[in-house]
C-alpha cells in the first residue's frame, strides 16, 4: 500500500500549518528587525538592506500584504513539489535521471483506506481543514 487517506490528510494539514507559521514568523522578524536568513547558505542582509527594511514599519497595510505574498509563495513551492511527487510534471533540472518518487505509509496497516487523489490537488483543499484545527486550538 502507498499513502493512506489518514496520513495524506495529516501531512497536507500540517503543510498548511507550516506555511502559515513560517509566513507569520518571517513577517514578525522583518518588522522587528530580527530577520535571520538561513537559505540559501551564506546569505545575509547588508546594512543598506537592513535600513530599508526598517522603513517598512511606516506602512500600516504592508505587513498584511507581505504575509499574504509569503504565504502564497510558500504554498506555490509546496504545490510544485506535490506535482513532482504526483508525477504530473517533470523536474526542470536533471530530468533525464528522474525515475519518480512516492510517499508511502511506514506502517502498512491494511485497514486504512488508500489515498487515491493527487497531493497537489488536495494541498489547497486541506487549507480549510487546517483553519478548522487552528480555530479549535484557539
Amino acid at each position: 500500500m502507498g499513502l493512506s487517506q489518514t496520513n495524506a490528510h495529516i501531512l497536507l494539514v500540517n503543510i498548511n500549518k507550516l506555511i502559515s507559521n513560517y509566513a507569520n514568523a518571517t513577517i514578525e522578524q522583518i518588522f522587528n528587525n530580527d530577520l535571520d536568513l538561513t537559505f540559501p547558505p551564506n546569505t545575509e542582509l547588508n546594512d543598506l538592506e537592513k535600513a530599508e527594511l526598517k522603513e517598512l514599519n511606516n506602512y500600516a497595510h504592508l505587513k498584511n500584504a507581505l504575509k499574504k505574498i509569503l504565504t502564497d509563495n510558500s504554498a506555490g513551492v509546496m504545490f510544485g513539489l506535490m506535482n513532482l511527487i504526483d508525477g504530473t510534471t517533470d523536474p526542470e533540472v536533471m530530468a533525464e535521471d528522474w525515475t519518480g518518487v512516492q510517499f508511502s505509509d511506514i506502517d502498512h496497516d491494511n485497514d486504512r483506506e488508500a489515498f487515491e487523489d493527487m497531493l497537489h490537488d488536495s494541498l489547497y483543499e486541506k487549507y480549510w481543514n487546517w483553519k478548522a484545527v487552528e480555530e479549535q486550538d484557539s
